[in-house]
């Protein structure tokens, strides 16, 4: 990581001497790297060596990963190094103070002290002097507007971080424009990705805010350009392993898929259905629309299906297949709605058409802090399915339980008056699609 703060710190020198375009558009691709990797740049040397004008480049950043208190830390910490500090805050003489808030002058204005909590404020920022008075006065005045009559708004990307503060309508100077009071995206929650990141990484929290958990952590198990295209590839990877989503990038960088709360499971049968309660499809960056759109899943036990001649399927229209060699052929659909529905659904929603080109997609399970089942890293074996999912169901609240199953046949359009009910098992009869598919 100090290598990559080390060639930053040259990129912002050469910008700084002869105003260079391409390098400066380097330069902001390292302030992304960095940012998504605060956590471990700011322990290194290389971090507290920077100089002023890099610093503030780096923590100007709404991608510089850090809940704000940390960015403050870490500020702190760069501000002594170079003061020559070493003695905590309470310690400080005079002489240390002046050269600390030397250091600081130019860099406090970066720091979104409006978002630092009211305790951490106390005491960790102001003992150091280097707030200004009138700064500080506004600091207290937003706690206490805040704490009196509390507003909710969304911060940086329009709430899609997962965060929320809270402005009030007597604070006329405080708005949903203030940079001051937007949120960092503080976490890079699915690590690794090829599709949500750089200008995309805000997408992330607009995924979690939909299952519901607005910080999780996820773990990348299959990258189709990695893994293959193929369809046992995909099974290989993830069969038997849930929560999942399903992260897919068009051929004009939409960015379209499916979350899932029970797993793919190979069967004796060539396709099955399985029930879901909470699966559903979504888009989140695409020309049709502008923002972020969700259907959820509303013909539940056909939710998603086992298809060993394909990728991930949702739904018996399908609402969504990805096909075998999905980047090469415009075998993949959408014939959304129809087992997924919600306002904006139609079969251009996802990926523009009805047929179309997947370049690359992406499957995420469950990051758990308690190291559950699902952590485990090898593919599946042909005929068995190593991977449990049932500790990290259960400790998020689902259903680890396959309920219902139905037969797939080759037709896609499912006609419904030829469901034959029996047990917990629904056979299926079909009628011919337009499109003949799985």
């Amino acid at each position: 990581m100090g290598f990559f703060i080390n060639i930053f710190m040259e990129m912002n020198s050469k910008i700084v001497l002869t105003g260079a375009k391409c390098t400066a558009s380097f330069m902001e691709r390292c302030i992304i790297y960095i940012g998504e990797n605060a956590s471990e740049c700011v322990k290194t040397n290389a971090f507290l060596n920077l100089k002023k004008e890099a610093l503030i480049k780096l923590i100007s950043s709404d991608y510089f990963c850090l809940e704000e208190e940390d960015v403050w830390r870490c500020v702190l910490a760069w501000a002594k190094n170079h003061a020559g500090v070493t003695q905590p805050t309470a310690h400080w003489t005079e002489e240390e103070r002046v050269r600390v808030c030397q250091q600081l002058a130019g860099v406090m204005s970066h720091v979104r002290l409006l978002l630092i909590d009211s305790q951490v404020f106390a005491e960790e920022v102001e003992p150091t002097g280097a707030v200004p008075m009138e700064l500080s006065l506004e600091r207290y005045r937003y706690a206490a507007l805040q704490h009196s009559n509390k507003i909710p708004y969304s911060g940086a990307g329009g709430g899609s971080n997962g965060s929320v503060g809270f402005v009030t309508s007597n604070c006329n100077s405080m708005n949903e424009t203030d940079k001051r009071l937007q949120p960092r995206l503080t976490v890079n929650m699915f690590p690794g990705s090829q599709i949500l990141k750089n200008d995309k990484l805000h997408l992330q929290g607009v995924l979690n805010n939909w299952y519901g958990v607005t910080k999780q952590i996820w773990r990348l198990l299959y990258r189709a350009s990695t893994h293959g295209f193929s369809p046992t590839a995909f099974h290989r990877y993830c069969d038997g392993v849930a929560p999942c989503f399903v992260i897919c990038l068009g051929l004009h960088s939409e960015i379209s898929g499916g979350f899932t709360d029970v797993a793919w499971s190979k069967t004796s049968r060539k396709g099955v259905y399985i029930h879901s309660e909470r699966a559903f499809l979504f888009t989140i960056s695409n020309k049709i629309s502008e923002t972020p759109l969700k259907f959820d899943v509303v013909k539940k036990p056909y939710a998603i299906c086992y298809h060993p001649d394909c990728g991930p399927i949702f739904g018996a229209g399908a609402d969504l297949l990805i096909a075998n060699n999905c980047n090469t052929t415009k075998d993949s659909y959408s014939n959304l709605p129809h087992s997924y529905d919600g306002p904006g659904a139609s079969y251009e929603s996802l990926f523009g058409d009805y047929n179309f080109t997947i370049t690359d997609y992406e499957v995420y399970t469950l990051a758990s802090p308690f190291g559950a089942a699902n952590m485990i890293n090898s593919p599946s074996t042909s005929g068995s399915n190593p991977k449990s999912n049932s500790l990290t169901n259960s400790t998020n609240g689902l259903n680890p339980n396959i309920s219902n199953s139905s037969s797939l046949a080759n037709a896609n359009a499912l006609n419904t008056s030829n469901v034959i009910n029996s047990g917990n098992n629904s056979t299926v009869g079909f009628a011919k699609a337009k499109y003949d598919r799985y």
